[in-house]
């Protein structure tokens, strides 16, 4: 009976861990959003199920997470987008980040004399750049049912673009290439998001020492001081921190003694050069504490910024006293007269 329990224990165990793993490969794929199509010369029925059988096919992939097309149309709605508005980067990049996606993917499908051109597009909603395009031509519509297989696959298939093969293997508490201390590997990789698209990576340095103490952002609190999109899973301090720079602050320019994403981009050493670090993300940052915090590779107690905010756009911190991770609101209201301008900073480097 106890090897029955103990085979049942190991075997829900073993699920446990799976199930974790998909679900952490889920939250680091790309978010896309596919957009309605454009059209010249075919009659809008038509385009709809054009559009709804790539649609099917591009999910089928399994490369992104797609954006739930009643999400889109709520976004769209909001943002007074026009028909004439597909034609401009800008805004439908604009559009994208409203929708909290990586890429924008659009179509659109021309008459042409006897045969239909289509055009397919991955737009890069930070640097509203073409990272991907596939086309097809053909003499009857229909026939592109059979292409989309194809044309998804082409589309996709530079959006994880794996960086050189790193030289050398390095465990938690190397020294990194880049002078920092190593605080995560991961064999299969993770992505990290960067203004030429989606890169692959397998390590995670530390800064080896502070960068100082300031504010989060241009004003000298963690709460409300601009709009910004964050999350917080690992690899996302990168796009956090350019996200956080390129923002709107209420409190004035950035600059490196009053932001310490701006100070973390600023960074760099003898073998890395500014733009390589970030300010970490808030799992990262907790990756930090327990991988080299606890082992003394860092011995500091003070607390540290994260790039990351909650739902309320506070900005999270945590205290490498005892891993405590909190915000501004709720540092607000635990331990009123708090200045934010003593909180540190560390940078990271993905590789």
């Amino acid at each position: 009976m106890k090897t029955k329990i103990t085979i049942l224990s190991l075997t829900l165990a073993a699920l446990f861990c799976s199930a974790a793993l998909a679900q952490e490969q889920e939250a680091q794929k790309m978010v896309a959003a596919v957009v309605p199509f454009d059209s010249s010369g075919v009659p809008q029925e038509e385009v709809d199920v054009i559009y709804r059988m790539f649609l099917s096919e591009f999910v089928r992939t399994g490369k992104c997470i797609v954006v739930d097309r009643s999400k889109f149309d709520k976004i769209k709605e909001q943002q007074n987008f026009q028909l004439s508005d597909w034609s401009n980067n800008d805004k439908v990049a604009k559009l994208g980040k409203a929708l909290n996606a990586n890429v924008v993917v659009t179509g659109q499908i021309m008459k042409f004399r006897t045969n239909f051109m289509f055009i397919t597009q991955i737009l890069d909603v930070n640097s509203t750049e073409i990272i991907s395009s596939a086309d097809e031509q053909v003499s009857d519509v229909a026939v592109l049912f059979s292409r989309f297989n194809e044309m998804c696959k082409t589309l996709t298939k530079n959006l994880a673009q794996t960086q050189t093969a790193v030289s050398e293997d390095y465990k938690i508490g190397d020294k990194g290439p880049g002078g920092g201390w190593i605080f995560y590997v991961s064999e299969e990789g993770f992505p990290v998001y960067k203004g030429s698209g989606m890169v692959i990576c397998h390590y995670l340095e530390c800064s080896p020492t502070e960068l100082g103490t300031m504010s989060w952002c241009s004003m000298d609190w963690g709460k409300k001081c601009c709009d910004v999109t964050t999350t917080d899973g690992v690899g996302a301090g990168y796009n956090n921190t350019a996200n956080i720079i390129a923002a709107r602050h209420r409190g004035g320019s950035l600059t490196i003694s009053n932001c310490a994403a701006k100070a973390c981009k600023a960074y760099f050493t003898g073998t890395t050069k500014a733009g390589e670090w970030y300010l970490p993300s808030r799992l990262e940052l907790d990756l930090i504490y327990k991988n080299l915090r606890r082992d003394e590779k860092i011995v500091s107690d003070e607390k540290y910024w994260s790039s990351s905010q909650n739902r309320g756009n506070d900005a999270w911190y945590q205290n490498f006293k005892n891993g405590e991770q909190l915000c501004g609101y709720w540092d607000h209201l635990n331990y009123s007269g708090k200045n934010w301008n003593n909180i540190s900073i560390l940078a990271v480097r993905a590789f």
